[in-house]
């Protein structure tokens, strides 16, 4: 489990455990074993981003460090909410906490656009 500081850009009721998992399909175990049957905690997955303007910029800043476990996300910000709908949708984890080698205020904008970018996209649906 994660333990650093943290800022929440969205909020609800429920309790908040953050988790580090190495795929996603360990992060749904760990969501529906922390949830157990009345569903009262909100699972968050943290997630490694490297956002760029195309894919190839947003490996390079990724890096090659292979000693850090977990899920990674590498590409652009509407590819990372891409990722971020299947979470949701396939009950990987409630939410993300998004993790970089960028400044937390960088990190903080990703987010926002992120977020900008799933609020159009339940607006369409």
């Amino acid at each position: 489990m994660a333990d650093e500081a943290w800022s929440e850009l969205t909020s609800g009721p429920e309790p908040v455990v953050r988790v580090a998992a190495d795929d996603l399909q360990q992060a749904r175990r760990a969501r529906d074993r922390l949830r157990g049957d009345d569903g009262q905690v909100a699972v968050i997955l943290d997630v490694r981003v490297a956002v760029a303007g195309d894919v190839r910029a947003a490996y390079a800043s990724l890096g090659p460090d292979e000693s850090t476990r977990g899920v990674r996300y590498a590409g652009t910000v509407s590819g990372l909410a891409g990722l971020i709908a299947d979470i949701e949708t396939a009950g990987v984890a409630d939410g993300v906490t998004l993790v970089g080698g960028t400044s937390p205020a960088d990190l903080a904008e990703i987010g926002r656009s992120v977020l900008t970018l799933l609020e159009q996209r339940h607006r369409a649906a």
